[in-house]
């Protein structure tokens, strides 16, 4: 019987061969890190090209410093949390051209991005997503951090350069405000959200 290796596991295995020169190891580690981290970067700048071209410049300059990265405990954290600095970085040098203006990202949720099981639920889709942009941008990030990209809190901390309190701090206040906007609305099955906030 073979042994189940978790996704930490296999790229922790494949950076430690991208350490000793592997292109192959960081061709695998860009297919499976990239969707993870094109998502997040859109998220934050809601311009497919730009996100796009952040994604790539980091894989470029982690490639070019992964000797003095060195072996990482959690792969996907790391690549996470050198994104949201790239991005940021990014959008501060947007707003410096005047071609932006916000200088934190702020995450917009869609309706299809919420999990639904019946397609005549499109009215709840809608609330629940005009509901979680009402919260703040760094609640927004948690929220979204913490269920569409299923990263711990310890995680969530790291990426986000706040502490653990903070991110609990966070994610208390999304769930509170959500809960007396959610309970407006009537519920006709389980959504994972509405679930976790009401339960």
């Amino acid at each position: 019987m073979s042994e189940i290796r978790s996704t930490d596991e296999i790229l922790r295995s494949w950076w430690e061969a991208v350490l000793n020169g592997d292109t192959q190891a960081y061709a695998h580690v860009h297919e499976l890190l990239h969707p993870v981290l094109y998502r997040y970067a859109f998220a934050m700048l809601n311009d497919d090209a730009l996100a796009n071209d952040v994604v790539q410049d980091l894989f470029i300059k982690i490639w070019f410093r992964r000797e003095r990265i060195g072996m990482l405990q959690s792969v996907k954290a790391y690549f996470l949390i050198s994104l949201r600095r790239q991005t940021l970085n990014q959008l501060r040098s947007l707003r410096r051209l005047q071609i932006l203006a916000p200088t934190e990202p702020d995450i917009e949720f869609s309706a299809e991005d919420i999990i639904i099981e019946e397609e005549h639920k499109q009215d709840l889709r809608d609330k629940l997503a005009r509901y979680l942009n009402e919260l703040p941008k760094r609640q927004k990030e948690v929220v979204y951090l913490y269920y569409y990209e299923e990263l711990s809190y310890e995680e969530i901390a790291a990426i986000m350069e706040i502490n653990y309190q903070s991110v609990l701090n966070l994610m208390q206040k999304a769930i509170k405000q959500l809960r007396g906007l959610v309970s407006q609305i009537p519920l006709l099955g389980p959504v994972w959200l509405v679930s976790t906030i009401i339960f």
